[in-house]
């Protein structure tokens, strides 16, 4: 899950890159990773501990989630056993380069400046932001929203898309987290309500005789496996492994599980950020 600010990210990885540069992480990959993985018996993973649906812990102490049921899998293909290493946000990017993991599940969102430093597979998931409102009202479009009230989080990437896209006769209420937001349109207050999936998921389970259901979709948020850049071998077979989990059934099923909906079409490329790598 991504939390952290542009300039605040860019600062982070600036950091990071300043370290690598002068040679106290190891940037480039062992030659044989994916033969390290199967030869050592474990695949050791990174994922986040407190960020639900992604990655954290059930009331047994285990680890669950999207991102974990991607490992389980992904062992599972292996024939190997996962070893869990529980990072933050800020930690994740320092956990892989030291080689403390062999890769990342960590719902790492694909941006540009992050791909210069770690390599990316294609997505397997996306946190996908939303405008949402009550199944009677006719709203299609950013347009739909003229004269109507939006409850948001405030200063979230919807709050923004909203307050760019919607006409100026829109009200945009602003609130400082998603539950005052969402009982704004519960309540009447509000006639749509910008929200992720994931919230909308537990909306559904927490009050499941509201009528709410998405309108717009605001933009799908990509996350992909992140591993040490030089490893092509490595890189291929995850890129092959998701292909095949996709086509299965597998991952559709996993975000059907957690984020209550099937996962969109995913992107054959990105902008700035290669899916594979030539070296």
């Amino acid at each position: 899950m991504h939390k952290l600010g542009k300039a605040t990210r860019r600062t982070m990885l600036g950091v990071i890159t300043a370290v690598v540069t002068a040679g106290m992480i190891p940037t480039m990959a062992s030659a044989g990773t994916l033969d390290d993985i199967k030869e050592r018996g474990t695949i050791r993973v990174g994922v986040l501990g407190g960020e639900p649906p992604w990655g954290f812990t059930d009331a047994k102490g285990q680890p669950v989630g999207v991102d974990i049921d991607v490992t389980e899998l992904l062992a599972k293909d292996l024939g190997v056993k996962p070893e869990y290493e529980r990072v933050i946000v800020t930690s994740r990017i320092p956990t892989l380069l030291t080689g403390k993991v062999d890769l990342l599940v960590a719902s790492m969102g694909m941006f540009p400046d992050r791909a210069k430093v770690v390599q990316f597979t294609r997505p397997y998931v996306a946190n996908v932001n939303l405008v949402v409102a009550s199944k009677d009202k006719d709203i299609s479009d950013y347009k739909d929203l003229a004269g109507m009230r939006v409850a948001v989080n405030r200063g979230n990437v919807i709050d923004i898309a909203v307050t760019e896209n919607a006409p100026s006769d829109t009200q945009i209420l602003r609130f400082d987290d998603d539950a005052s937001a969402v009982q704004a349109v519960l309540s009447g207050q509000a006639d749509a309500v910008g929200l992720a999936i994931f919230p909308l998921k537990m909306l559904d389970e927490s009050n499941p005789g509201h009528d709410l259901e998405s309108k717009i979709v605001v933009n799908n948020q990509w996350t992909g496996i992140a591993t040490r850049k030089g490893d092509k071998e490595f890189n291929e077979y995850l890129n092959d492994f998701l292909d095949r989990i996709e086509e299965s059934g597998e991952l559709n099923e996993i975000s059907l599980r957690w984020l209550g909906s099937e996962h969109p079409e995913f992107p054959s490329s990105l902008p700035e950020i290669p899916f594979t790598t030539d070296q």
